[in-house]
């Protein structure tokens, strides 16, 4: 017997429910404007996000499959690393339809993820082919291996980079990247406060440096163009994931 796919519950969400967005969107808006790279806003217009209203996932998915061949797909709570994956590799991307409630005054995230750090923070990202390819190999990958270890090691690059990661725009000066960082005020100020944190974008630095959900990055790793996104995952299908060793940051450290 098949069973119905979840849809967006969209007659669930309140007149509050809209506020908290428009606040979210409107505040996020402003304070972004300058330390985003246009790539970003060259996807929440053409995904045509706007403060007043929630967006509908199947007016997205017009755009989203016309355009890129990918689709959002709602899911009602954050799904494990692997359905992630295996998501992506089939060019789906998995937006949560909950809403964070009563956001406190530096709008920061209650729990790891909602509907206002998928749709508004990380899925604009996909209107640049250089991130849906990412998306769409690393989960490839994944598929391929199944080993719960190299899973994780994807998923673990993946939130480095997609999460709390950033991008030098063309002028050079450097932006938020990471859904986290564009989603969440303090985190995304702390990103472009900690210049000592920066680090390149290195393969065998994403893997050993450790992951850790909803705690402040160790390091954040830069982007020098979204074509840096291309050449890791070349290198990752070539080479495989890295042995993993002790970050330098953390080397650094404990010297």
């Amino acid at each position: 017997m098949l069973t119905a796919m979840y849809q967006q519950p969209y007659h669930q969400y309140t007149i509050q429910h809209q506020q908290i967005w428009n606040i979210l969107f409107t505040k996020r808006v402003e304070a972004l404007s300058h330390v985003v790279a246009v790539n970003f806003w060259q996807g929440v217009k053409a995904l045509d996000l706007k403060a007043y209203f929630i967006p509908e996932f199947l007016e997205l998915n017009f755009w989203m499959q016309k355009n890129t061949d990918w689709q959002v797909v709602a899911v009602e709570q954050s799904p494990r690393p692997a359905q992630v994956l295996a998501k992506w590799s089939k060019r789906k991307f998995p937006a949560q339809t909950q809403l964070r409630l009563h956001p406190d005054a530096d709008l920061r995230l209650q729990g790891n993820s909602d509907l206002f750090l998928d749709i508004f923070s990380q899925l604009p990202w996909l209107a640049q082919p250089e991130v849906r390819d990412f998306l769409f190999r690393l989960g490839t990958l994944a598929q391929k291996s199944q080993d719960p270890a190299t899973v994780e090691a994807l998923w673990q690059i993946s939130q480095h980079v997609l999460g709390n990661g950033l991008l030098r725009d063309h002028k050079g000066q450097m932006t938020l990247f990471g859904s986290r960082l564009i989603s969440n005020a303090p985190e995304g100020e702390a990103a472009l406060r900690h210049e000592t944190k920066w680090q390149p974008l290195a393969l065998e630095e994403l893997v050993a440096m450790p992951f850790e959900e909803g705690k402040q990055p160790q390091a954040y790793f830069v982007l020098e163009s979204l074509s840096d996104l291309t050449t890791l995952m070349e290198r990752l299908e070539k080479e495989g994931i890295p042995a993993k060793e002790e970050p330098a940051v953390l080397q650094m450290v404990a010297g």
